[in-house]
């Protein structure tokens, strides 16, 4: 069966529900999308090779196993097309430095991903950048998951929590984890036999949530709020990374050396419940005015 009679269309209207593929699946919040030499992009959402695009009437979706129709819904939770952007953007559009992220990358979205995939992704990206963790991230997959192909592109589902647990810290180092490999090892471990049921942290106190979290050896708060803000729906959760903490000082005028959580407390009371998505857009802006990303095939 040719891709052609497997899409199917969801409807946008950018207008009303913005979608910018490039900036949402390229902005640092997961490290296993693609984009092919026509402008599509795949990844693995699942047990799926998803396949998804722009076109005139919407967001083209093309998927290996699931029938693209019934995976539309997943797709609808997972890009968080649920959440308003425009509101978002009338919300915060009085400061002036979100206004110009917002004018730049109107559809950016964060993302509601697998829990598991993204705190072990988060665990690799300590002292490394965006390529680096991909290529880890799609070792790892390539070793421990299971095959999925699409058009004859062929991927493989992220690693479970139990294959890593099983592997172990020696096994990772020589994957190219580095020191990462026992903090990775003993997350999966804890995942794994139940200890972290990260599904049920999905709507738990903030504070519990990034207790949690941080019990696990190599997890700090920022990789906590990583995980929070990009898979268990903590839309207030403020990563500061370095490239966030600049935009602190040489925008808002905040001090060098602010602590990680000053700089959080600071952008709860100014943004709120929406300080996640002001985090991702000033990142993303930042990085982008600065050092542009290379966009990946």
């Amino acid at each position: 069966m040719s891709l052609l009679s497997q899409a199917f269309v969801l409807p946008i209207d950018q207008q009303t529900l913005p979608l910018d593929l490039t900036s949402t699946l390229a902005c640092g919040q997961c490290f296993r999308w693609r984009v092919d030499g026509d402008g599509a992009w795949n990844g693995v959402v699942g047990r799926d090779l998803v396949r998804l695009s722009m076109g005139a009437d919407g967001l083209i979706i093309e998927s290996s196993t699931t029938p693209a129709a019934e995976l539309a819904e997943s797709l609808v939770a997972y890009l968080r097309l649920d959440d308003d952007l425009p509101g978002l953007h009338a919300r915060l559009g009085g400061d002036p430095h979100l206004r110009e992220a917002f004018d730049n990358y109107p559809g950016l979205r964060l993302m509601r991903q697998e829990p598991w995939e993204t705190l072990a992704g988060f665990i690799l990206s300590s002292t490394s950048n965006i390529p680096r963790i991909s290529k880890t991230v799609e070792l790892l997959s390539d070793t421990f998951g299971d095959e999925v192909e699409l058009d004859g592109i062929r991927r493989r589902t992220f690693a479970t929590a139990e294959s890593l647990a099983e592997a172990g810290e020696q096994r990772l180092r020589e994957l190219g984890c580095g020191f990462r490999a026992p903090y990775l090892a003993g997350a999966a471990e804890a995942v794994a036999t139940g200890r972290l049921p990260l599904d049920e942290l999905r709507g738990a106190p903030y504070e519990d949530v990034v207790g949690r979290l941080t019990e696990l050896k190599g997890v700090g708060e920022k990789i906590a709020d990583c995980a929070m803000l990009f898979s268990l729906d903590r839309l207030e959760a403020f990563p500061a990374d370095r490239w966030v903490r600049k935009v602190l000082t040489d925008l808002y005028d905040l001090p060098a050396n602010i602590s990680y959580d000053g700089a959080r407390e600071w952008a709860w009371e100014r943004w709120g419940g929406d300080a996640g998505y002001a985090n991702q857009y000033l990142f993303w802006n930042a990085r982008q005015s600065t050092r542009p990303m290379r966009i990946s095939q």
